[in-house]
């Protein structure tokens, strides 16, 4: 590394490159911007920022993110920072972390051990690791092991099969690698299953060649094959796909690697204002795209310029299906008759009372669960506007004044379809969300009270007939309960018949007849069961007559 100075330079001229900084993906804290931009515009210094100078005015930022941010919102065009001159991207990795464990935000030990394991697989050695990372070398090994282990199996298994190859048996090699028989056994017929050998070099030495590690990732050899290839057919890939030019399956495997991990890297920039010369530009730089050749890379990345229009195009698709989505949810949420149950059903009433398509939000509702979910505490923020409504919402008093709205009403289910709406109206005027089991619990309480009411005039109504009712038609209807308690017990010990016998017509003067039936078997009842259980058993009759006559009278 090479120290140029301490320059004022252009905010505008730096770049941050994804990968290139501790943080793997230049994850910053927002509380630490925030505090850095607050301490700024009081006045106070900070420490300049180091930059690498690539070149024609173009500077790669090694270390000062968060300053970097606070001075942008503040507005500034400049910053104070170190020019530095590197060999590598290696080289600048490095440097990043080294500043970032003298003065940064720590990072964390499953960062450090990522870090690590990165650095190893580029050829950084265990004490060094073990300086950088100021941990002890047994930690360092235990962070890299699974890396040293691959690296040492797939050696020992390069050696077996070329071993084999030149005549020797199974035991042979085995007795002189220190393995077993059955190990050398199984890494030929992995070789043999392996679909990412390349066999169609016109090189002898490359006649027989592993393009994919055990874990996935391609080999050295595989992005060489690779880069060759494209530089050789670049003509054939300015027209077609490269899944119709490559023909090679083992070729293919190392393309199809590089294809989902651009496409998971282009997507961390989709959100970014950026154009797409600038994002092809800081990925060319990390791995795996610098394993291959400038020309290839050149060729690569202009055949994935479709894909990064087309993962843009995606992404206004969702920005826009979630700015309706959030728009129709707060408009939905925000109203106080709605209830919140789960974000389920949030999902099922936009479509059926937030004004969005219902097939369109079927078919995408895993999607509309998934924003609703993203941005479940704004939403609920807008819905706690109006706090749902308890028990205890309505007083004892103005429960009262709506049983004297309702008490009138003769239609029994009216009457509580009356009250529901009543007490649901006086919630929404006190600004609460009508919750339906407060509703329930509510009315219920309201007919207690209508209750209470009817049993209280029905005790007035039965202390009034106890009153006025002669002591002779007292003892009359009493003598005629014991008759009928005496008929009905002689009944129940008579056979039963099948036979049934006729009911006589009722005798001239029928009207008359029916009223005192009617009456002596009210009064009859008021003595047995008491008179207000009496008249509440008479007027549920009435109703449930009037109920059924309405279909068997004709103009009822």
């Amino acid at each position: 590394m090479k120290v140029k100075g301490i320059f004022e330079i252009k905010i505008s001229q730096i770049e941050v490159i994804q990968g290139l900084l501790p943080r793997l993906h230049t994850h910053t804290i927002e509380e630490k911007v925030e505090e850095y931009k607050e301490a700024m515009s009081e006045g106070e210094q900070f420490p300049p920022i180091v930059v690498w100078d690539k070149g024609n005015g173009i500077y790669w930022l090694i270390d000062g993110m968060h300053r970097l941010l606070a001075l942008k919102r503040l507005g500034k065009d400049t910053i104070k920072a170190e020019v530095v001159e590197l060999a590598d991207e290696l080289e600048a990795r490095i440097l990043a972390i080294e500043k970032n464990m003298l003065h940064g935000i720590p990072l964390s030990r499953e960062e450090k051990k990522e870090l690590a394991r990165l650095l190893y697989a580029d050829g950084v050695e265990i004490e060094k690791l073990k300086r950088l990372f100021r941990v002890s070398e047994r930690t360092i090994y235990n962070w890299v092991e699974g890396i040293r282990r691959r690296a040492k199996d797939e050696e020992l298994k390069r050696q077996a099969l070329e071993l084999r190859r030149q005549g020797l048996s199974q035991q042979e090699v085995a007795e002189r690698l220190g393995v077993s028989q059955r190990v050398i056994s199984n890494w030929e017929r992995e070789s043999l299953a392996q679909p990412a050998i390349f066999a169609g070099s016109s090189n002898e030495n490359n006649s027989q060649l592993t393009l994919i590690n055990p874990n996935g990732t391609p080999t050295q050899e595989g992005l060489r094959l690779l880069s060759e290839y494209i530089e050789e057919n670049e003509e054939k890939l300015r027209e077609k796909p490269f899944s119709d030019v490559i023909e090679e399956p083992a070729l293919g495997e190392v393309f199809r690697f590089l294809y989902e991990t651009v496409k998971k890297d282009l997507k961390k920039f989709v959100d970014e204002p950026y154009e797409y010369e600038k994002v092809k530009n800081l990925l060319m730089s990390i791995y795996p795209y610098r394993e291959l050749s400038i020309r290839s890379r050149r060729i690569f990345f202009d055949k994935v310029q479709s894909l990064w229009e087309k993962l843009r195009k995606e992404r206004e698709e969702e920005k826009k299906l979630e700015r309706e989505v959030l728009e129709k949810a707060k408009a939905m949420l925000a109203n106080p008759g709605y209830v919140f149950h789960t974000w389920r059903t949030v999902r099922e009433d936009l479509a059926r009372i937030g004004g969005m398509d219902s097939t369109f939000v079927y078919m995408n509702k895993e999607k509309i669960e998934a924003i609703l979910r993203q941005h479940s505490d704004e939403l609920m923020e807008i819905y706690r506007t109006f706090p749902e409504a308890t028990p205890d919402a309505i007083s004892e008093e103005e429960l009262k004044e709506i049983k004297e709205k309702v008490k009138n009403t003769t239609d029994r289910w009216g009457r509580k379809t009356q009250i529901r709406e009543e007490v649901e109206r006086l919630l929404k005027e006190k600004k609460l969300r009508p919750v339906n089991a407060t509703i329930e619990e509510l009315a219920k309480r309201v007919e207690e009270l209508i209750r209470q009411e009817e049993w209280e005039e029905l005790e007035q109504k039965a202390k009034e007939i106890e009153e006025t009712t002669p002591e002779e038609e007292w003892e009359a209807l009493k003598r005629d309960k014991e008759e009928f308690e005496k008929r009905a017990q002689e009944e129940q010990k008579k056979p039963k018949t099948k036979d049934k016998q006729e009911k006589p017509l009722p005798p001239p003067g029928i009207e008359e007849w029916y009223r005192k039936e009617l009456k002596g078997l009210l009064l009859k009842m008021g003595l047995a069961l008491t008179w207000p259980r009496a008249f509440e058993i008479a007027e549920e009759v009435l109703r449930e007559v009037k109920e059924e006559s309405k279909n068997m009278v004709r103009g009822w």
